[in-house]
């Protein structure tokens, strides 16, 4: 079930944001410094919705590894077998973007295995920060250098608060959206 997931959401963001879309859109229309503001903005918090979605829906460990993972690779077959276009920045379908996946559903499973904060809202929070933070810091280092050129010192404060804030945000509405669908198939069942 995580990897139909995270392929259909692969599915689902190629063709959302195609090309330039995501640059287009952070850096000519909302000035934001880069590299990394569509990475923050749009990638990370998808990615949160997906793979910790799959973790909190399945409660299978490893579910948001698996589904960060399969996201990647729908996006290598699409991209390599289809043709779509992407943006070359991004690196999207490249083993450095898997590995990038790969870290970020780690992250996930490692706050949420944790168990702190004890809260559920909280630890959805926390783990959406953390998880779109790890996948900054790794295009930042491993990826961005070779595609799109080094982040320069000034802009990482606000990029980096922007991360956390959007992290924190994909994280709360993931959470808050997999207890209402788990009280729904939970009705369902019931009947």
């Amino acid at each position: 079930m995580c990897a139909a997931v995270g392929s259909i959401g692969a599915v689902l963001f190629l063709f959302a944001f195609p090309a330039g879309a995501i640059s287009t859109l952070m850096h000519a229309v909302l000035h934001l410094p880069g590299p990394g503001a569509g990475i923050v903005l749009v990638v990370g918090p998808f990615l949160v919705l997906v793979a910790l979605g799959c973790s909190l829906l399945t409660r299978a460990k490893g579910g948001a590894l698996i589904a960060a993972l399969a996201f990647g690779l729908s996006c290598t077959l699409i991209v390599r077998l289809l043709g779509v276009a992407t943006n070359p920045k991004g690196a999207f379908g490249s083993l450095p973007f898997l590995a990038a996946l790969g870290l970020l559903g780690l992250a996930i499973e490692a706050v949420m295995a944790s168990g702190r904060p004890t809260s559920y809202a909280w630890r959805c929070v926390l783990t959406g920060m953390v998880a779109n933070a790890v996948l900054l810091v790794f295009y930042w280092v491993a990826i961005f250098p070779r595609t799109a050129g080094g982040v320069k010192w000034q802009d990482i404060p606000p990029l980096a608060g922007v991360c956390l804030a959007a992290g924190l945000v994909s994280g709360y509405i993931t959470g808050m959206l997999s207890r209402a669908l788990s009280r729904i198939l939970a009705t369902e069942q019931k009947e």
